[in-house]
């Protein structure tokens, strides 16, 4: 064999090594960008701590918390029994600097009126206070279920966001080695100026989508930050904020849905809140009809005439001469009758919120259901058939690279609709009207994990 076909022989065999090394490291440098991103997660927040700090610091559920104490502070008011009012009384008695006849005596009273009114009103106005603390505590309960609500979602866009930045970051370490080869094919002699051009634009292109994806994330990341805690400090506490991104688990089967609709009337506290204000309404009629008599006492006591004591007692009561409280009455009943027309609103808008909740969650367990069935594994499937045409030189580095670049898209894509499918999930617990923190665990009941979200998320 002559020394130029030995010297074309290898040059061609370093150039398939070249090709080789460079195949090796893209998948090196999308393996590291994901493990780069799940070694920073020991630090980070998982989606169970998010929504307990959101739970245990967040201003409106401090707010709603205290409203509870201040309804529970008008039912004690309301539930005190009145206070008497002691009277000393003279007559007869003289002026300073003046005497008395003796004809005149001195008489002294001394006795206690009890009202007696307070006593008719009480029941109503007790009732009424109930009612008010079970209103309050609903409302703390929905601002409860509306912080967590919010907090998950911010979690989820910053895990998304997360992935995205660690795909972009993968795409641009490929680019940046295929620009190395082709800039040596090109010193070489081997490959067009043309093909370096066109990776490098592709290179630049790759850049400012991971400026963007990072931008993205650092929104992403504010939106969160008040829900974990007060960020005051420098730029770096914000980008330090990270989250565990959950693990793509399907819905292995969901409640009935006549179920989640009979707990969300029992248990969703706008229907409760709406229910105690109908019954506070009903309780105010009842005072304000109590209103009817007025000034209403008893007093009883002891009279001293002439050196001898004599018993004092007596009724006293307003002659109800005019209906006073007859607008009272009418404004009461009123209420009454507006908070009850709230209330078949506010049912109706639940019962709304739970049919596009459940709906929601199943068509997203049905869509990622089929995605694991055949989308990660055709992706795979092609990505397997390219690299083997390629070894065996029926296939181009472009074709190989292309194949990754569809299988790294379509593991983000399945990740987007894991993500939506777990948020659907628990937005579905909290609108049947589960506790935020007791949400989390009716997740993972109605989840269970898949061999083949296992599979995409261990090999690359």
């Amino acid at each position: 064999m002559c020394p130029a076909a030995d010297g074309q022989s290898l040059s061609r065999a370093w150039r398939h090594a070249g090709l080789i090394a460079l195949l090796f490291a893209l998948i090196s440098a999308s393996v590291a960008a994901a493990q780069g991103v799940a070694s920073s997660s020991a630090d980070a927040w998982t989606l169970d701590a998010v929504v307990k700090a959101a739970l245990a610091q967040h201003p409106l559920v401090e707010a709603a918390r205290a409203r509870v104490e201040a309804a529970r502070g008008d039912r004690v008011t309301a539930g005190t029994f009145p206070n008497p009012v002691a009277t000393y009384w003279m007559e007869n008695g003289g002026f300073p600097g003046q005497t008395l006849p003796t004809s005149i005596g001195r008489e002294t009273s001394t006795y206690v009126t009890l009202p007696l009114e307070p006593f008719i009103q009480r029941a109503p106005r007790v009732r009424r206070a109930d009612e008010d603390i079970k209103s309050a505590e609903a409302s703390l309960t929905l601002a409860r279920r509306q912080v967590a609500a919010e907090a998950v979602r911010a979690f989820f866009r910053v895990a998304l966001a997360q992935a995205v930045v660690a795909a972009a970051y993968a795409n641009r370490a490929g680019l940046a080695d295929l620009a190395a080869y082709n800039r040596n094919r090109v010193t070489e002699g081997l490959t067009p100026e043309g093909e370096l051009l066109r990776v490098q634009v592709e290179f630049d292109r790759a850049g400012t989508e991971v400026a963007l994806t990072e931008v993205d994330l650092s929104r992403s990341r504010a939106e969160l930050a008040p829900y974990v805690g007060d960020l005051q400090g420098p730029l770096e506490a914000l980008a330090a904020l990270r989250v565990v991104e959950p693990g793509h688990i399907a819905g292995s089967s969901m409640p009935a849905h006549d179920l989640v609709v009979a707990r969300a009337r029992d248990t969703r506290p706008e229907l409760i809140a709406g229910r105690a204000r109908v019954a506070a309404a009903a309780a105010g009629a009842d005072y304000e009809r109590t209103l009817t008599l007025r000034q209403l006492g008893a007093t009883f006591g002891n009279k001293r005439v002439e050196g001898q004591n004599t018993m004092m007692a007596g009724v006293s009561v307003a002659v109800p001469l005019f209906d006073r409280n007859r607008g009272g009455v009418q404004r009461a009943i009123s209420e009454r009758s507006a908070a009850e027309q709230v209330l078949v609103w506010t049912e109706r808008t639940v019962m709304a919120d739970v049919q596009a909740a459940y709906a929601s969650a199943e068509r997203l367990t049905r869509q990622l259901g089929e995605l694991e069935q055949s989308f990660l594994s055709r992706a795979d499937e092609v990505y397997r058939i390219t690299l083997g045409a390629y070894q065996e030189g029926g296939a181009t580095l472009l074709q190989v690279l292309d194949a990754t670049r569809t299988r790294a898209e379509a593991r983000l894509s399945y990740s987007r609709t894991a993500f939506a499918q777990r948020q659907s999930l628990f937005d579905l617990a909290l609108a049947s009207g589960t506790d935020p923190v007791d949400a989390l665990a009716v997740l993972q009941a109605w989840t269970a994990p898949s061999p083949l979200n296992q599979r995409a998320q261990g090999e690359p």
